[in-house]
């Protein structure tokens, strides 16, 4: 019997409109009622997996920020976080700024941004100045967000140009507000920070043997779920990478492929 089950939010426990369906609580329902442990293993930042965890039913705790946090929602603590450096965090700003960039931190008290450009409603503008910002709050997770791809990889280059081995540049991807206003983004993270590290810090925690877990996902920031997890699956509508590193591949996350995958193993 499986132990504990990290799921992925976009693309794979959310469905293309954003929502959960009924299926997939009712599985996740199950395999809690059965002594599994699931929890929400996601990009986003800690507010938003919060909201999602509790309207999915699962487990306490959640990895946020792409295995930047580990928190525990009943406790309302902190157990594990990975910061950027406070000087590259503030040399990044001065460049979104000087550029007209939206640039996302997040951090444990939330997603703070520059600009109301590409708002969503989980994020809050940093209204002081942002050195003082800096100062007080570390970083888990850096997003640059602009109108085109060329921008976005005018950093990339920057980034790469400046050889620094405590980063990592993640998951370039185009996505749209609600409003439907389309942009580029990329995120910058510790460089030994991972979705598949997080679990396997999570699983010590709770002295979990990491081949009694499944961990299922959809892009290139789950590969390292498939390779640390004793049963990785791939959703139907996952990238070939996620597919190549997974032990099984399922229905859609339109087709509650969650639901199918749960129901087959617990």
């Amino acid at each position: 019997m499986y132990k504990a089950v990290f799921l992925d939010l976009d693309g794979t426990l959310l469905d293309d409109d954003k929502n959960i369906s009924i299926e997939n609580k009712m599985a996740i329902k199950n395999a809690k009622d059965k002594g599994a442990i699931v929890c929400i293993c996601s990009g986003r930042q800690q507010d938003f997996v919060k909201d999602l965890k509790e309207q999915a039913g699962a487990s306490r705790y959640i990895i946020c920020s792409n295995g930047t946090q580990i928190f525990d929602c009943e406790s309302g603590e902190e157990i594990f976080a990975m910061t950027v450096e406070e000087e590259l965090t503030s040399d990044l700003y001065e460049i979104a700024k000087a550029r007209g960039y939206v640039i996302k931190l997040d951090t444990k008290y939330g997603k703070f941004i520059n600009s109301d450009k590409f708002y969503f409603p989980t994020e809050m503008l940093i209204e002081e100045d942002h050195e003082k910002f800096l100062s007080e709050n570390k970083v888990l997770q850096i997003t640059i967000a602009t109108d085109t791809e060329a921008e976005v990889d005018e950093v990339i280059r920057y980034l790469t140009g400046l050889n620094r081995s405590d980063i990592k540049i993640y998951n370039k991807y185009k996505s749209a507000t609600k409003e439907g206003r389309e942009f580029w983004g990329m995120n910058v993270i510790n460089s030994n920070a991972s979705k598949g590290n997080a679990i396997n810090g999570l699983c010590k925690f709770l002295k979990i043997d990491v081949n009694d877990v499944i961990a299922m996902g959809d892009d290139l920031n789950d590969v390292s779920m498939m390779q640390a997890v004793g049963m990785g699956v791939a959703m139907g509508n996952a990238c070939d990478a996620v597919k190549q590193n997974a032990k099984e591949i399922t229905k859609t996350n339109n087709e509650n492929g969650v639901a199918e995958t749960l129901n087959n193993k617990f």
